[in-house]
Parts: structure tokens; C-alpha cells; sequence
């Protein structure tokens, strides 16, 4: 038990330690409180040719969904290496998730991208709030969320949540944003970046 403890502290103190905030563009001419929301629906054939990816790779499709979010995230702040709240379990908290999108080529970027996804599983339940109180943080570790179960909200401190719904084997993008940081074509345009990407 302590060494998984310990193991957990290691993994957890290698995210939070490094710092770096990733924003998102204030995209809005009207800024108003409240909350929007967009759905894309993401093609079947794209669906299948991601499936085949995984299965080559072999990866999760979590993990190239993943990856498509923090190429997204790059794009968006214009840095390389990114930080995004990831929803581990159905109605969770979100947890920091820091990913890079520098390496060489797209399968390396999700072999890394797999690798970091599968061990913020391994250590999701360890207690990441007390570490950070322990580490002096009290600044927001982000402001996205990317969530592979689809059904959270938009939590405080929160602009912009990203979730894959699945409804009749189907697979979809929805987005829940900030009205007073993005208005409704931005979210559209950002769901476009994803479903690209």
C-alpha cells in the first residue's frame, strides 16, 4: 500500500510541480453570463478509421480523442505542451492532465498520449485537492475539461468542457462553454477544430 502511495505522490507531483495554466481565447463580442452548449455528431466512417488507429497503435480510443483535444488546446494557446481537467470516472471530479504535442509525428503524440491517460487511471484516486494544498497551489490547475464519459457539466472555474456522448452506437461532441468567453460560433468553430483534429 505505501508504495503505491508513494507511487501515486511521484505521478501527481510531476503534473502540479511544473505549473502552467493553458487558457482559451476570450472569443465573444457580447460577454454575458451564462452557459451555452453545441453538439457536432462525429461521422461513422471517421468514427471507424479512428477505431482502426487504436486498434493499430494499440491505444485507447480515449486516447486519440485525447490527443485530438490537446492538438486542439496547442492550437488554441499557441504552446505546445498543455494542461486540462479529464474526467476519469463517469460524474468525477476532473483531474490535471498534462499533455505535450511537440513530438515528431501523430502516432507519437498519441503513443504519449496513451502512456500519460493510462497513468492518471492508474493513480486517479489518489488525493490530488491535498497535494496540491501541501505544494502551496491555490491558483486553477485549468479552465478545459475533456471528458471520454460524456455526461459531466460545466463545473466553476470552468470555460469550456468537451465531452463525447454516445447514443445508439453513435459517437458525438458536445460542448458546454462560458457565454462570457466564447459565444456560439467559436464553440462551433472549436468543435470543428476537434472533429479535424
Amino acid at each position: 500500500m505505501g508504495l503505491r502511495v508513494e507511487a501515486g505522490r511521484e505521478f501527481w507531483r510531476g503534473v502540479l510541480v511544473p505549473g502552467g495554466f493553458t487558457a482559451i481565447p476570450r472569443w465573444t463580442l457580447d460577454p454575458v453570463p451564462g452557459v451555452g452548449e453545441h453538439e457536432a455528431t462525429i461521422r461513422d466512417d471517421l468514427v471507424a478509421r479512428l477505431r482502426r488507429l487504436a486498434d493499430e497503435l494499440p491505444v485507447s480510443l480515449g486516447s486519440v480523442l485525447l490527443a485530438a483535444h490537446a492538438k486542439v488546446l496547442a492550437l488554441l494557446s499557441g504552446e505546445p505542451e498543455v494542461v486540462t481537467g479529464y474526467v476519469a470516472v463517469a460524474g468525477g471530479r476532473p483531474l490535471p492532465c498534462r499533455l505535450t504535442t511537440e513530438p515528431d509525428s501523430w502516432r507519437t503524440v498519441l503513443r504519449d498520449t496513451h502512456r500519460v491517460e493510462s497513468a492518471l487511471l492508474a493513480h486517479k484516486d489518489f488525493p490530488v485537492d491535498d497535494l496540491g494544498r501541501e505544494l502551496g497551489l491555490t491558483e486553477p490547475l485549468f479552465e478545459t475539461v475533456f471528458d471520454p464519459t460524456g455526461g459531466g457539466e460545466l463545473a466553476e472555474g470552468t470555460g469550456l468542457w468537451v465531452g463525447i456522448s454516445r447514443s445508439g452506437g453513435r459517437l458525438g461532441l458536445r460542448l458546454r462553454y462560458r457565454t462570457d468567453l466564447l459565444d456560439a460560433d467559436c464553440a462551433a468553430r472549436i468543435a470543428g477544430y476537434h472533429l479535424t483534429a
